[in-house]
């Protein structure tokens, strides 16, 4: 069996496998196979199925590989055999077939961490195969292990880097068609099922997901704004810039690591975030904009029920841009009592009046709703109230006495 250390490295993750360079010096890449090496790998051609049924029993959940589990495993196996024959280290013409298999992968949906396993274990029970041999010398052991390291190190770089290019491709034309269908979605009327239905075919025909959960972000910059603006490609950019998968959930737009989807409608910028992704900083990435109010929602459960986040963010908006709430971002849940009250201006309008009304109109009233308000902010700490306000304790306590009297104890 292969030494810990060895099957240690061989296994490693992928993101730290896509951190080593694909590229090795000129001269490695077309050095001759060592023959201190190539004796151990003979016979191991008549080994193809025992060995590839190891790397299958590996890789597949529960150790249960189905057919095509086997065949994927036995390629893999005589990538590697065929690969070392040629060279200690792999050409690109030789990780050709993996990036290509790896790029397929994606446009099927299908997961990287598979493929990669499958090239990494093969090497691994190449090793075994190797070292169980009796008439192993020392000197090949060490140049075999060499080139299994770089050749799995090669291997797994390659297919991850092919697999997250094709993925960004896939996001890309998904992003530009969603784009292209996104006042539909977001003037979808509610109850509307013939034009949901009408909405879901045309999004399926493009390739588009429509049950992945995705937010909606809203921001409005104090200034109409429209998708030819360079302001808008610029969020755009930066955002797609600052996006990395989320742990847990690689479901998203158009493929695991999509680019959230950025367009301008009725003069603010709207976002679509699937959830399977995270911008490190939204706000960061819409400083373009310039100062303004941004307003999210949670999850919805899919691009058709994009409206309904849309109508939620609005709220929220309207909300953040009353209370002035600048350069955050406002969560629609997080203000629910205040979207209540300003649904109803009117309302809102003689509420206030009934119930504050007393120390705007009363004499002298100067100060009293700042006092209010400072009072209630520091949690009903008199001294707190006083430093907010620059006024000493005394006074503080002398207008809360008089708000008592003026509102009547209500």
């Amino acid at each position: 069996m292969p030494t810990a250390s060895v099957v240690a490295v061989m296994r490693q993750d992928k993101a730290h496998a896509r951190q080593r360079s694909l590229q090795y010096p000129a001269e490695m890449q077309q050095s001759t196979p060592s023959a201190a090496y190539l004796p151990l790998l003979g016979g191991l051609d008549r080994d193809v199925e025992r060995l590839a049924a190891q790397v299958a029993r590996d890789v597949a959940p529960g150790g249960r590989p189905d057919a095509g589990e086997v065949d994927a495993s036995q390629r893999a196996v005589r990538w590697l055999l065929d690969t070392l024959r040629r060279g200690p280290v792999p050409t690109p013409e030789a990780l050709r077939p993996l990036r290509e298999d790896a790029a397929a992968r994606a446009r099927a949906g299908g997961e990287v961490r598979p493929v990669i396993d499958r090239a990494l274990s093969a090497g691994w029970v190449l090793w075994s195969a190797a070292t169980t041999r009796p008439d192993t010398e020392r000197p090949a052991l060490a140049s075999l292990g060499e080139a299994l390291l770089r050749t799995g190190d090669a291997a797994a770089a390659a297919i991850a880097d092919a697999h997250a290019a094709a993925q960004r491709e896939l996001a890309a034309r998904s992003a530009s068609a969603l784009r292209e269908l996104l006042d539909q979605l977001l003037e979808l009327p509610e109850g509307d099922e013939p034009s949901r239905a009408h909405l879901g075919r045309r999004l399926a025909e493009l390739g588009i997901p429509v049950d992945r959960p995705l937010a909606v972000v809203l921001a409005d910059a104090g200034r109409d704004l429209q998708d030819g603006d360079p302001v808008v490609a610029e969020v755009a950019r930066a955002l797609a810039r600052g996006t990395v998968p989320s742990v847990g959930d690689p479901r998203a737009l158009g493929g695991p690591v999509p680019a959230p989807v950025v367009a301008a409608t009725r003069g603010r910028l709207v976002l679509l975030l699937p959830t399977g992704v995270r911008p490190a900083d939204p706000l960061a990435g819409l400083r373009a904009l310039g100062s303004g109010w941004v307003a999210a929602t949670a999850p919805a459960t899919g691009l058709l029920a994009a409206s309904g986040a849309l109508r939620e963010a609005a709220a929220a908006l309207v909300v953040a841009m009353r209370l002035d709430l600048r350069d955050r971002l406002t969560g629609a849940e997080s203000v629910l009592l205040e979207r209540a009250l300003l649904a109803e201006p009117e309302l809102l309008a003689g509420a206030v009046d009934r119930e504050l009304g007393p120390l705007v109109h009363a004499p002298r009233a100067a100060g009293l709703v700042e006092t209010l308000e400072a009072y209630l902010a520091e949690r009903e700490n008199i001294r707190a109230a006083g430093r907010r306000l620059g006024v000493a304790p005394r006074t503080v306590a002398y207008r809360l006495a008089r708000i008592e009297r003026l509102l009547g104890g209500r």
